[in-house]
């Protein structure tokens, strides 16, 4: 049963829809909330005094799901705006009602787009993060490029992902996920021209969660 229900999950899991997308993305709220909180702390929006590392931070995530990640960085009180890209219409609808004084007041905002080509001028964003997309993007290159564009100098760009291991062990690997060991994470970052490049374990021994970030060159 498990296994013939696998392909469904896994597309579900890239694409949220329908009653059951509504479901998992409530779900995944949960189950990404390690993995956003290690993801967060990578961002460094604050420098070791408490201060804003970068003055005006504005903050994009690619594929918000549920919205937790978001949740998190406006109770920070950290970023002036966050901006969020998401393409399922599913989480959309989900977070634009989540969300809504937030929207209204001007410190969310969010789109429905691919992360291969992003609707922003270039040098837009201080920060960017995204949690669990890695293994869906049809070109990484591409996506990372688009990512280097966008962020100022100086920017930070961190992506969370799990381990190959761990995606292989679900099966999931078989129907349209691709895994990465971090040493590929890194090596894609510093093709895409990010520099000081870093990985930090998120120590779930169950999931072996990662986050590995860059820096744009100033």
């Amino acid at each position: 049963m498990m296994n013939r229900f696998q392909p469904f999950l896994a597309r579900q899991l890239g694409n949220p829809s329908g009653w059951f997308g509504r479901l998992l993305l409530r779900l995944l709220n949960r189950g990404n909330a390690n993995l956003n909180d290690l993801v967060l702390e990578a961002l460094q929006i604050q420098s070791s005094d408490g201060q804003s590392a970068i003055a005006d931070p504005h903050i994009l995530e690619i594929g918000f799901g549920g919205g937790d990640l978001i949740a998190k960085l406006v109770a920070s009180g950290q970023p002036s705006k966050v901006v969020g890209v998401e393409r399922s219409p599913e989480a959309l609808q989900l977070c634009q009602r989540r969300f809504r004084r937030q929207i209204a007041q001007g410190t969310v905002e969010l789109h429905q787009a691919n992360a291969e080509a992003l609707p922003f001028p270039d040098d837009a964003f201080s920060h960017i993060c995204t949690v669990n997309t890695l293994y869906f993007w049809p070109s990484a290159p591409q996506v990372l490029a688009e990512c280097h564009r966008v962020l100022c100098p100086g920017g930070r760009l961190v992506v969370g992902y799990a381990s190959k291991a761990y995606l292989e062990r679900q099966g999931l690997t078989q129907h349209g996920f691709t895994a990465y060991e971090t040493a590929e994470v890194e090596a894609l970052l510093r093709a895409a021209g990010f520099t000081a490049v870093s990985t930090r374990d998120g120590g779930d021994r169950a999931e072996q969660t990662f986050c590995t970030d860059g820096v744009v060159p100033a």
